[in-house]
């Protein structure tokens, strides 16, 4: 787990990904299994599918998307990011 809110964050190159309705499915090559997101993940990963960016960024963009306490947002993205980094779903950009 990286503490570090200002990390920068990106999709993994290695993972496909695929949108149904407001849902996004992963499938992890090197993982060799799928996963869904829910509608927000699929909007984070959205967002870092277009462009790198840190646990901040992505808690200020939907912070104005949803109403949603700040400590609450940064929490759950926090947590996204953790389990989609030791899926190598997601990694840190050097």
């Amino acid at each position: 787990m990286n503490n570090d809110l200002n990390t920068i964050w990106q999709v993994s190159q290695k993972v496909l990904s695929s949108k149904i309705d407001e849902e996004v499915i992963l499938m992890s090559i090197e993982a060799d299994s799928y996963f869904g997101l829910d509608p927000i993940a699929s909007h984070i990963w959205y967002l870092l599918s277009q462009k790198p960016s840190t646990i901040n960024e992505l808690v200020q963009f939907l912070m104005e998307e949803y109403e949603v306490e700040e400590d609450t947002c940064r929490m759950d993205v926090q947590t996204l990011i953790d389990e989609m980094s030791a899926r190598k779903l997601v990694f840190q950009v050097d």
